[in-house]
């Protein structure tokens, strides 16, 4: 009976798509400050440096059950491009990949999409960017799945139908999303703020298995804070929160860090950072999610692990997601650099 149990969850969550008016959410980070693209469009390019590399892989409850596979990849490269008539203005532009595996049922999301900004300098040291996406996706999930109705009370019969009212296995979509991002940079010194809003699926594009124009991808709204604030020579603390709704579901997570230092030569610069962030629905708690990140020159590693604390657990035993995250910044050696849009 535990398993049967077990197996009817793994089912309703594996479904992100609705085969019973549940409808599709997105994929997720517990170190969203690490994948800047999937957070906000008007992330794209507002970083120190002029080309940026992000790998991200999340493994959900890995040792919940052997033959089910909750995994995430993320892959990004952004850059800016420097217009010298504007000397207040950059452009920024990127390329995002996100696939996502979710359950036995074989149900995969992968996505491609094409990132777009404008930075404006309001002041010496503030700066607004107006971010776009567009982006195609395709969901498909293995026919041979088995569901509920195939239960004889005993065990699963694959020979008995799925009676599920589905047409095709894969679907694909078009899809648009938005954003504004406002950046404040303290200079010659490392504190910074970030504070954005972002609205994906603008256009609610359908995402239906079956003839149901209905079942539509609800928007997200994503309401965030990120800061960066130095303290002393080699001390920062780094508080973050992150709001974010999608038709009837809604995810808090906020979170704190201390980085220190260790070398801050331009040719040798180290830093090491560990931090916690805590993850509720509403007012459920979730998860917490220890973290921490090394820094080495243009280099930065992140890992994190959610410990499951929700209603959940009684499945889980407190297991939850592994992440890792894999930055490389790229910086040109540029004269006048001081005399363009400087962001750090």
């Amino acid at each position: 009976m535990k398993n049967k149990i077990s197996l009817y969850l793994l089912v309703l969550l594996s479904f992100g798509f609705a085969l019973n008016e549940i409808q599709a959410q997105d994929i997720h980070w517990s170190q969203f400050r690490l994948s800047p693209m999937n957070l906000s469009p008007a992330a794209t390019a507002i970083f120190k440096g002029d080309v940026r590399f992000i790998g991200s892989y999340r493994n959900q409850w890995a040792n919940f059950d052997q033959n089910v596979n909750y995994l995430t990849f993320s892959g990004s490269v952004d850059m800016k491009f420097f217009v010298p008539k504007l000397r207040n203005s950059l452009f920024g532009g990127g390329l995002i990949f996100n696939h996502d595996s979710a359950g036995d049922l074989g149900l995969d999301l992968t996505q491609i999409g094409l990132n777009g900004s404008y930075t404006h300098q309001l002041a010496k040291r503030h700066f607004l960017t107006l971010g776009l996406q567009g982006s195609v996706a395709q969901r498909r999930y293995n026919p041979n799945l088995t569901v509920d109705n195939q239960w004889n009370g005993d065990v699963f019969d694959s020979s008995l139908p799925t009676r599920e009212p589905v047409d095709q296995a894969s679907t694909s979509i078009a899809d648009f999303s938005g954003g504004l991002n406002y950046h404040y940079q303290k200079p010659s010194k490392r504190s910074k703020l970030d504070v954005g809003v972002a609205l994906f699926h603008i256009n609610e594009p359908g995402h239906s298995f079956y003839d149901d124009e209905t079942l539509t991808y609800p928007q997200r709204l994503s309401i965030y804070a990120l800061a960066t604030l130095g303290v002393g020579n080699k001390f920062d603390l780094l508080p973050m929160a992150m709001r974010q709704e999608q038709g009837p579901h809604s995810q808090t997570l906020l979170g704190l860090a201390g980085r220190i230092h260790l070398n801050q030569h331009v040719a040798r610069k180290t830093a090491f950072q560990l931090g916690l962030n805590y993850r509720f629905n509403e007012l459920e708690a979730d998860a917490w999610i220890p973290n921490l990140e090394f820094h080495y020159r243009s280099l930065l590693v992140g890992v994190s692990y959610d410990i499951n604390v929700s209603d959940f657990v009684i499945n889980t035993n407190n297991r939850g997601g592994l992440e890792l995250h894999l930055t490389y910044i790229v910086n040109k050696v540029r004269l006048d650099e001081a005399k363009i849009c400087p962001i750090y």
